[in-house]
């Protein structure tokens, strides 16, 4: 067969010796969009590629309790491989998609070690989600993590950690104060499960501090810890009903968090923004 047979035979979905193949499909991103697409076709006649940066299928609504050393990593997540380990028709891998070319249906994208990836398609499903939003002041992510990634729930867990082992080794409250002050950004949600994650992270320090770590330190009473959840907006969860936002007020200030609506704060990059040295993730939204 000539390159031009096989370029025809290609065009038309056959292969080299004249037998039609299934039409491909390629999923951007392993999250819940995606995951649920390629379980959806892994019983259809088609040939899908999952492809995804991380090539682990990653609970996000569960994240909060990794920053708080709750659950370690693997309690929520799981390689896509091992999901889709029975499913003959899906194959996994992992790169970083960054350009999709939609004249000659082909994905653009790099592999980890940097070396680029192409994949053609029939037909594309782009899942790849959402990115932090720090509302044209990109510049607050250094100070303030978010909270849409394994790494950020690394990194608040350490800050959070390292706070109190700071406080730990000070030898006043007054210098203790500002590392046993935890401030979240944001009181809305960022999709379905973001009001639950918001309370659930603020309150879940608090808890941290007055069960888990009580009897560890034997300067500090981790008890001291105040956790500020901060929002511009006239109330929390604006975009849910009323009762429901007073339902979560509520449990709020029953866990000890200090919930300041129609706030506003303006970061200083020169130190840790708005609370001095205190711990700050951002929550405040897409």
């Amino acid at each position: 067969m000539t390159d031009h047979d096989a370029a025809v035979a290609a065009a038309s979905g056959r292969g080299l010796h004249g037998v039609r193949q299934p039409p491909r499909v390629v999923v951007v991103g392993g999250g819940f969009a995606g995951l649920f697409a390629a379980r959806r076709l892994a019983h259809g006649p088609v040939q899908v590629t999952l492809l995804d940066r991380t090539g682990v299928r990653l609970f996000q609504p569960l994240l909060y309790q990794v920053a708080t050393g709750l659950l370690s990593e693997g309690q929520i997540s799981s390689p896509l491989r091992r999901l889709f380990r029975r499913h003959r028709n899906v194959e996994c891998l992992v790169a970083d998609v960054h350009d999709v070319d939609v004249t000659t249906r082909v994905v653009h994208a790099r592999r980890a070690d940097g070396t680029e990836l192409r994949v053609s398609y029939d037909h594309l499903i782009v899942a790849a989600g959402v990115q932090q939003s720090y509302f044209g002041h990109d510049e607050y992510a250094r100070y303030a993590p978010g909270l849409k990634s394994m790494d950020d729930a690394l990194v608040i867990r350490r800050r959070v950690y390292q706070a109190f082992e700071v406080a730990e080794a000070l030898p006043t409250a007054e210098q203790r104060r500002p590392w046993l002050t935890f401030v979240l950004v944001g009181a809305g949600p960022t999709g379905v499960e973001l009001a639950g994650r918001i309370r659930e992270l603020a309150g879940q320090i608090r808890e941290l501090a007055t069960r888990t770590l009580r009897e560890v330190f034997r300067t500090i009473d981790p008890g001291e810890a105040r956790v500020l959840l901060l929002d511009g907006g006239d109330r929390a969860l604006a975009s849910f009903s009323r009762g429901l936002s007073g339902a979560a007020t509520a449990t709020l200030q029953r866990l000890g968090v200090e919930l300041s609506t129609g706030t506003r704060r303006r970061c200083r990059p020169a130190s840790t923004p708005c609370s001095g040295r205190g711990r700050q993730p951002w929550t405040g939204g897409l």
